[in-house]
């Protein structure tokens, strides 16, 4: 089960990966782990190593279509819960 927390103004442990290495997985990666409210969170919920997470979120590796997927079902299902485009 997924639980969505709401995205806040607060301070969340979610790298982004700079200009030059932004990529659909890392912005996915990094919309998810503000929506589940840190590295440590989707990390869990993803079933990885908050390294692995982390270098996903920088940019320096491409995440398993796997984890783009599933981090991608949860900006949707957030979307769906908050009823617009945030």
């Amino acid at each position: 089960m997924i639980f969505l927390m709401p995205v806040s103004a607060a301070k969340i442990d979610c790298p982004a990966a700079p200009p030059s290495r932004e990529t659909t997985p890392a912005r996915a990666l990094h919309r998810a782990c503000l929506i589940l409210g840190g590295v440590a969170p989707l990390a869990r919920h993803l079933g990885v190593s908050e390294a692995a997470l982390t270098a996903w979120l920088e940019g320096r590796d491409d995440p398993p279509q796997m984890v783009f997927l599933a981090a991608v079902e949860i900006v949707l299902l957030h979307l769906d819960k908050s009823g617009g485009s945030n």
